[in-house]
């Protein structure tokens, strides 16, 4: 059960609000007062930008309701869902996992002879921009370092650095992409540029040393290390097949399921993604204001659009509570730390957050109900009809 939050009056609001009363007027409709807090029921058409966005800073999460409304799924041996073919692990995949984990602690070491930089060296350059004979506004550097082959700057810059000598000045030319920032998109442009230092890429081996700090099953030689890739490449892809059926057979229930949320469910919701939106702009160091403003959007606009949010992410808890009454699931800590971990893993993220990164930043109840969701829908699956994708399409 999520903590209440206290609610935070606005001025707008506390103008409209005596301690005795239960129920407000807005817009002509009278709401219990809790739902007016919430945001949901703001009467824009009377409210001045202003006054708008300061309701909309002091909204906090409401409570959620114990029912949310009323929601009639369809019957699950209607949805078909499309299996994917089973991926074989072959041993180019596995090689090339070794390699990405490798690439990935590349270091650099400075060059010990006088040779030209090539592409993947890490170069240290001061540059400078020009185009249509002025200098391009933020088009300079120094000391900036630079891994060629990188991406970092636009297309043929990092091949045309490549080439040169360190202490040599030299001039490049190259032309801004098209869909470039104006006004430099499509337009030429020279780069005056002196490299200062060259690094060479070192990659490490695949010794006793690189597989000790990458095994988590107690690997030592190079054979049981490509063995244990070659489970993680396996386990990694029935993941992503199994995710595959859980978005289909979510998809499918919330577009062919009707529903009936009550005023609280909506409000409650309203409440949640407006949370997250203050909770944003204060980590960031703006306000509320000044993020809709970067929107381009009218404040009106703005909250007619979050109140659309709301009507559509509350389908999802309605479908969660009815499949929760449906299919008696439970979900251990054990079972959480599996879930995110193999998660980490299938999608690469293993080397950038761990675990326990995650409970820091979600939560751990936050993160129990989303595999929480993922066996419930799962489990209505099973109950699905089910059918292979063919490999000709």
């Amino acid at each position: 059960m999520k903590k209440r939050l206290c609610i935070i009056l606005s001025l707008v609001l506390a103008s409209l609000l005596s301690a005795c009363q239960d129920k407000i007027s807005v817009g002509g409709n009278s709401y219990e007062a809790d739902l007016v807090t919430s945001g949901y029921y703001l009467d824009k058409a009377s409210m001045s930008d202003a006054a708008l966005i300061e309701a909309l800073s002091n909204v906090k999460e409401i409570t959620r309701p114990a029912s949310l409304g009323k929601v009639e799924m369809p019957d699950f041996s209607t949805i078909e869902i499309v299996d994917p073919e089973p991926i074989e692990i072959t041993d180019e995949m596995v090689e090339a996992e070794i390699e990405r984990i490798r690439d990935a602690e590349v270091t650099y070491q400075a060059i010990m002879t006088k040779r030209k930089a090539v592409m993947t060296d890490r170069v240290t350059i001061d540059f400078k921009g020009f185009a249509d004979g002025k200098e391009i506004d933020g088009g300079s550097g120094e000391d900036f370092q630079l891994v060629l082959g990188s991406g970092q700057f636009i297309p043929g810059f990092e091949e045309k650095v490549a080439g040169h000598l360190a202490g040599e000045p030299f001039k490049i030319k190259v032309t801004f992409p098209e869909d470039y920032a104006e006004p430099l998109a499509g337009k030429d442009a020279t780069f005056d540029i002196t490299i200062k230092g060259i690094e060479e890429a070192v990659t490490p081996e695949v010794d006793n040393l690189f597989i000790v700090n990458h095994t988590k099953t107690g690997s030592y030689s190079v054979d049981d290390f490509k063995e244990e890739i070659r489970e993680r490449l396996r386990k990694s892809s029935e993941f992503m097949q199994s995710e595959s059926t859980v978005y289909q057979v979510s998809d499918k229930l919330i577009s062919g399921s009707k529903f009936e949320p009550t005023e609280e469910a909506l409000a409650w919701q309203f409440s949640a993604i407006m949370s997250q939106y203050n909770s944003q702009a204060e980590q960031s160091g703006t306000n509320l204001a000044t993020m809709f403003a970067s929107s381009g959007e009218s404040v009106a606009n703005i909250y007619s659009t979050i109140k659309d949010q709301a009507k559509e992410a509350i389908k999802s808890e309605m479908i969660y509570d009815a499949l929760s009454n449906r299919f008696k699931v439970e979900v251990s800590d054990e079972e959480t730390k599996e879930w995110f971990e193999q998660a980490l893993s299938a999608y690469g993220l293993t080397e950038q957050m761990s675990y326990d990164d995650y409970v820091d930043i979600v939560g751990i109840d936050n993160m129990k109900k989303s595999v929480m969701a993922e066996k419930l829908f799962l489990k209505a699956s099973e109950l699905c009809k089910h059918v292979t994708e063919s490999k000709e399409e």
